[in-house]
């Protein structure tokens, strides 16, 4: 990973994150019903091989009805127990005659076999077996079986999968804790539980058996998912000294992924992939005092890993939130992680839960897919899919949450080519593409090809994340210009000629910008088709919003943001969170790049870090300048430009030098695709003769600067 990408949060960072997130996370009296309308992103890659067991139907019917259903969820959080019961000696320890809870013997095959003692379970139990770290055992060097008693006797042996390419990567600080171990094995409700386990030569030292008591609620409702991402704010890592955001709306009016007003619905930064509908976790009753919340941190999406927990078929509704806090409990109590490992969890009925903590719309590493956890999320499905076919609920949830997640990253769900940390995947995999393992079992791993095909259908194409430089909503773009005189705005249209393409005259606008610092083109902040106008005052870095009106003129100015005095290179980058809503993007002296979400006329979100300090003189807004779905930014460093890839809400993936010198210019202003060759293009200003012009740009490079027009020396600001 890049060093520059910064990764931890603070402890100042993560009491402001609690703070948002805990009033984020308080259920919610109604949730808007979200219609996934089928819309292909543009230029979806990647066909999928034909589905097998569940057909290829593509309706989303049966997760529709999922998303309606109520819970019986805890209302406040619940406190698991976990017993651990030693079954060898820490290396170089001896222990009292009787501590060790098991005996043990040799097989016939030489294996060392140990057998616990039969410990009893609470609850909805769950178990789980680990071991003292050290060299890491194969596979084939450990097996853990597990039989439980209730009122008919002793069950048969069930093995309890152990694998170790589950948990966090090597080099994290999670790992520093870590203990391996199995899986949890979910047991249910039975009296006794009792393990047995072959080893290869000697047993590994400091074995123990973990028996999880999700607790009891104390109290409990009936709710639907708590979770609508549009208006929740997340969990960030906005630091202290970073301006302080307006309150976050309590409702979206977008949340159906098109685009409002009567405009040009092409510019409408509305065109986003419908959010699936998640529980809480305060809605599974998490205690978050079991965490670590010094080990938070957040990178990348470029694919996601299809998993499942390995547990019996049978369980209830009822049961999810007891299920989820024991697999919680064992996760941090047991194998020493920070939190649980999933992002997601479905259920075989088709809800979706939130894992990890931190923002279910933020890039949070889990601890999932050993050795690609920075850059990629999982789901896991609940239950054994080895010996059980999915649910099309829940087969249908992975389409709907695979296609918002990786749209946010800007990542098409029927790629076949993602780099994923050191090697190339799809961007919707089994956790067996990524290691030797059988997760996520054969009937879930069989439903991966529907998986992607449903979420290649969600997906709404990425147009919406392109930058519109269009304030007059001409078929150009257009340009904003401060006139030296007077202060006074002005619109700089391009006009298309028989033979290419010249400024037209400037069009004055009632916009006085005499005592501002920056002009933002700030595309559509509002969806309403129409593009808009942000501007900071000088004086004290304030904010303030002009809604446009499309035909170069605009509403009365409204307030936005104040605290913006000290942000340097301040752009408008479009859509970076994917959520609809343009972004801003800027950094303090000396500190990381930040992405302050766009709120639309609500103001904007709590910032977080996008990347480490960025040198450069000014950041240059481009929309889609790479091959990827999430906007990029152009950062000019004396006569040479820079292109920051963007990952969405992961912020900037590294950088780049583009084949371009721009010493000749004093302007370079990046605009939406003049041309219609699907790439945008930038407009810049000889030094010295004012003579403006159009670079086209391509992958790869640019094309020969076209005179657009000359005379335009007496502006002393643009955008």
């Amino acid at each position: 990973m890049s060093s520059r990408h910064p990764r931890f949060v603070t402890a100042c960072q993560q009491l402001l994150v609690l703070g948002v997130i805990c009033a984020a996370l308080t259920p919610a009296a109604g949730v808007v019903n979200l219609e996934l309308v089928p819309r292909p992103p543009d230029g979806g890659s990647g066909a999928a091989p034909s589905p097998t067991g569940l057909g290829s139907d593509l309706s989303m019917a049966a997760y529709a009805k999922a998303t309606t259903l109520k819970a019986t969820v805890p209302t406040k959080a619940v406190d698991p127990t976990v017993e651990e019961y030693s079954l060898t000696a820490p290396a170089g320890a001896r222990m009292r005659p009787g501590a060790l809870a098991a005996s043990s013997r040799r097989t016939t095959g030489g294996a060392d076999r140990l057998v616990s003692d039969p410990q009893p379970v609470t609850g909805y139990g769950a178990v789980g077996v680990t071991w003292a770290p050290g060299p890491v055992l194969g596979e084939e060097d450990i097996a853990v079986e597990v039989r439980t008693k209730d009122a008919a006797g002793w069950s048969g042996w069930t093995e309890a999968h152990y694998s170790d390419e589950h948990g966090p990567d090597p080099d994290s600080q999670e790992a520093i804790t870590a203990r391996p171990g199995t899986d949890e094995l979910l047991v249910g409700e039975v009296d006794e539980v009792q393990v047995r386990i072959d080893s290869e030569g000697a047993s590994p030292a400091d074995l123990k058996l973990a028996v999880i008591d999700p607790g009891v609620a104390t109290s409990s409702d009936r709710e639907r998912a708590a979770i609508d991402t549009a208006t929740l704010p997340s969990a960030t890592q906005g630091g202290a000294d970073e301006p302080a955001p307006d309150p976050v709306p309590e409702s979206d009016p977008g949340t159906t992924g098109e685009a409002t007003g009567d405009g040009d619905l092409d510019l409408a930064a509305g065109s986003f992939t419908p959010k699936p509908k998640i529980f809480s976790r305060a809605q599974w009753g998490a205690n978050e005092s079991l965490r670590d919340a010094g080990s938070l941190h957040y990178f990348e999406v470029h694919a996601g890993f299809v998993h499942h927990t390995v547990n019996a078929n049978g369980y209830k509704k009822r049961d999810v939130p007891s299920i989820l806090r024991g697999i919680y409990a064992y996760h941090t109590q047991s194998r020493g992680w920070s939190d649980i490992g999933y992002n997601f969890l479905v259920d075989r009925f088709g809800r979706v839960w939130e894992g990890r903590y931190g923002g279910v719309d933020r890039p949070v590493v889990g601890a999932h897919t050993l050795g690609y956890n920075d850059d990629s999320f999982a789901m896991s499905a609940i239950g054994n899919f080895e010996t059980t076919t999915p649910s099309k609920a829940m087969i249908e949830a992975y389409g709907a949450v695979f296609a918002w997640k990786l749209s946010l990253h800007g990542v098409k769900a029927g790629s076949m080519n993602q780099y994923v940390t050191s090697r190339t995947f799809a961007a919707i995999n089994g956790h067996r593409d990524a290691a030797s393992t059988a997760c996520p079992g054969q009937y879930l791993y069989d439903q991966i090809p529907q998986i992607r095909k449903l979420a290649k259908q969600t997906q709404v194409g990425f147009s919406g994340r392109q930058l519109e430089s269009n304030v007059a909503a001409s078929a150009e773009p257009d340009i904003i210009a401060r006139r030296t005189s007077d202060g006074r705005g002005v619109l700089i249209p391009i006009e298309k000629t028989t033979s290419g393409y010249r400024t037209g005259k400037a069009i004055p606008l009632a916009v006085d910008l005499s005592g501002m610092s920056r002009i933002l083109s700030a595309g559509d902040w509002d969806r309403d088709g129409v593009a808009d106008l942000i501007t900071r005052r000088k004086v004290d870095g304030r904010l303030t919003l002009r809604l446009g009106l499309g035909n170069g003129t605009f509403k009365p100015v409204q307030f936005l943001a104040n605290g913006f005095k000290g942000v340097k290179l301040l752009a408008a980058v479009g859509d970076m969170t994917g959520d609809g809503f343009p972004d801003l993007m800027g950094q303090r002296k000396g500190k990381p790049m930040m992405i302050y979400p766009g709120r639309g006329t609500n103001g904007l979100g709590t910032p977080y870090v996008a990347y480490s300090s960025i040198k450069g003189s000014k950041q240059i807004s481009v929309g889609r300048w790479d091959k990827g779905g999430a906007p990029d930014t152009l950062v000019r460093q004396g006569r040479n430009l820079i292109l920051y890839m963007g990952n969405g809400p992961g912020g900037f993936t590294g950088s780049r030098q583009l084949p371009i010198d721009v010493s000749p210019y004093n302007w370079v202003v990046g605009i939406s695709d003049v041309n219609l060759k699907g790439h945008p293009d930038l407009v810049v200003r000889a030094k010295g003769t004012g003579q403006l012009y159009l670079i086209p740009g391509h992958k790869k490079s640019f094309g020969d600067p076209i005179l657009l027009g000359r005379g335009w020396a007496k502006y002393n600001m643009v955008e």
